[in-house]
């Protein structure tokens, strides 16, 4: 157990817990910043491997971070089946969030930030547990998952979960071209997508 697992869990009782996708969600495509993607930060020089690779850029939500959104009361998670990149890039999302993550695995959920996970609802489950088991008691339906992908919100249909799509006014093909905008985040219960 981690020191940033522990202060991710002792605030207790905040009763919801928002997750984030990174690739396209805290992200934009690589190198796509303003005027394309207004409110995008690229960090020239800092690798993100995703989608083919790249600059890594931070949408709007990204930059700005989670906390200044609907989630800033809630407990906070990541769910992306990417590899959130190098060192680098792992140390500017963990700003993004306002916590420096220890990363686990599906299979091997230790802290409330997974990658590599496909299947999203089973880690989303993994994540509740975690911060459950620490004592949170969030409720099912009190969580809500962000991700670009359509086919990752649709995963959600039948569960407990809330699960919304964001990228919705910029995307290319099936994934989110600019990310979230903190707009876009919101509490909502359901599985919404664009």
């Amino acid at each position: 157990n981690s020191s940033s697992a522990h202060a991710a869990a002792k605030s207790g009782g905040r009763g919801c817990l928002c997750i984030f996708d990174i690739d396209r969600t805290l992200t934009c495509k690589q190198g796509f910043g303003p005027p394309a993607c207004p409110g995008a930060h690229v960090f020239s020089g800092v690798w993100d491997d995703a989608y083919g690779g790249g600059d890594l850029t931070l949408s709007t939500l990204g930059d700005r971070g989670v906390r200044a959104t609907a989630c800033g009361a809630c407990e906070i998670g990541i769910v992306s089946h990417g590899t959130a990149g190098g060192n680098a890039m792992k140390d500017i999302i963990g700003h993004s969030i306002g916590q420096r993550p220890e990363w686990s695995r599906p299979g091997q959920i230790h802290s409330p930030f997974v990658l590599g996970c496909g299947n999203k609802p089973p880690c989303v489950r993994g994540v509740l547990d975690w911060f459950n088991a620490r004592g949170a008691g969030i409720a099912p339906q009190n969580v809500y998952l962000f991700d670009d992908k359509r086919s990752n919100i649709d995963a959600f249909r039948g569960s407990e979960f809330n699960a919304r799509q964001i990228s919705c006014s910029a995307l290319e093909g099936n994934i989110g071209l600019c990310g979230a905008d903190p707009g876009e985040i919101r509490l909502e219960r359901g599985v919404r997508t664009c």
